[in-house]
């Protein structure tokens, strides 16, 4: 079966939200079919969003292009110092609402990360940005936080992040 291959420089010109379009394309992945990645940067939220559906990753730099490819079936295990992130961790438990619209960064990962911090474990923090909190997923990935992304069709996303520590 051939890989879907998405080339992130055209999705940019068509002036589409590239996570709501990444995450209909993994949504629209047959069983067993590969994803392919092609950009000038490491696609971070998306590995992370791919390893939880149990998918390896590979890595390798073309010239000034970075080629990730997707496997499905068991992951590999996570890069060095990475947490290994459950597919099957559900995200319940009561929940905290954050509204971080309108918002200049840092102040939306910083109330995260605050909020975090103050509740309960087992309690779900759930924020509305106005766009991925690209660096806040990379931030809870490195410190073992299970969420989940939701992006919205006005291009904000809709993030459930549990405590678990």
């Amino acid at each position: 079966m051939e890989p879907v291959v998405v080339e992130v420089k055209s999705v940019l010109r068509q002036g589409l939200s590239l996570f709501t379009h990444m995450m209909d394309t993994v949504n629209e992945l047959r069983p067993g079919q590969s994803l392919i990645i092609k950009s000038t940067f490491n696609p971070r939220p998306l590995v992370s969003q791919m390893r939880r559906r149990g998918y390896s990753v590979h890595q390798e730099k073309v010239g000034r292009t970075i080629v990730t490819t997707f496997t499905p079936g068991e992951a590999r295990g996570t890069e060095e110092g990475q947490p290994s992130l459950r597919a099957d961790t559900p995200i319940q438990g009561p929940e905290e609402f954050l509204d971080n619209r309108g918002l200049v960064p840092p102040e939306p990962m910083q109330r995260t990360l605050r909020k975090l911090e103050e509740v309960d474990i087992g309690t779900v923090v759930v924020i509305h940005n106005d766009r991925v909190p690209v660096f806040l997923l990379g931030q809870l990935d490195d410190e073992g936080y299970p969420y989940e992304t939701a992006a919205q069709p006005d291009d904000s996303a809709i993030v459930r992040i549990l405590k678990t520590h």
